[in-house]
């Protein structure tokens, strides 16, 4: 699948599709005012965990969302479990992460929207087998395709390695992504063997981005 806005991204025939009609052609008329296009191709698999990186900016998603909508490609992500149903509360954080935000009568209306356009509620808590509830959503699904930023959110100092337990106990193939603003694209790299000790994985992981320039700054591996 190609469309005359994204001409240079390819998109596998194995890759789960969602139509969303209005939402697709205001995605593609968006994009007419953004120079950073996806370019590359899907990987043949029906299971696929998509790693973005460097994740520096709300502008990063911003682009991502708009790409996913105007390609009708059906993706899932992980979110914390109190952004399901809560407002941001930037004066408050308590020690429980998951009683973050303000309660507002719309809860269930912003649920029900964060969930239509892939979101998987985490439960952050230690001790909680935080990824179990995630596992079985996905087991259960004849395709994904999984969106990771592994920075979480904005720190470039370390990787999470979650998608790692994620891909092998899903038998999913890892997909990196550059999100390059230096030579504006979202750069669709081959499949990322994840095979090996984990930190041997996660410093290979990270020279697959090194020296990409993100919204901010240049990422060092």
């Amino acid at each position: 699948m190609q469309t005359r806005i994204l001409p240079d991204i390819k998109i596998s025939h194995l890759t789960p599709v969602k139509k969303r009609f209005f939402l697709k052609y205001l995605a593609r008329f968006l994009l007419l005012f953004e120079s950073v296009k996806p370019v590359g191709s899907f990987l043949d698999n029906k299971r696929v965990v998509l790693v973005a990186a460097p994740h520096q900016s709300g502008k990063d998603e911003y682009l991502m969302a708009l790409i996913i909508l105007a390609l009708d490609v059906d993706v899932c992500y992980l979110s914390a479990k109190w952004t399901m149903r809560k407002l941001p509360n930037p004066f408050s954080k308590p020690k429980d992460i998951d009683e973050q935000g303000i309660n507002w009568p719309l809860g269930w209306l912003q649920e029900k929207a964060f969930r239509s356009f892939g979101a998987i509620p985490v439960d952050r808590k230690s001790n909680s087998g935080q990824y179990s509830s995630v596992i079985e959503e996905l087991r259960d699904r004849d395709s994904f395709l999984l969106i990771i930023t592994p920075e979480g959110r904005f720190d470039s100092t370390r990787f999470r390695t979650s998608f790692l337990y994620l891909a092998k106990e899903l038998d999913a193939e890892v997909m990196p992504v550059q999100i390059d603003y230096e030579n504006k694209k979202l750069n669709i790299l081959s499949s990322f063997n994840i095979d090996g000790d984990t930190d041997d994985v996660i410093q290979r992981l990270r020279l697959q981005f090194d020296g990409v320039r993100g919204k901010n700054s240049r990422f060092k591996a």
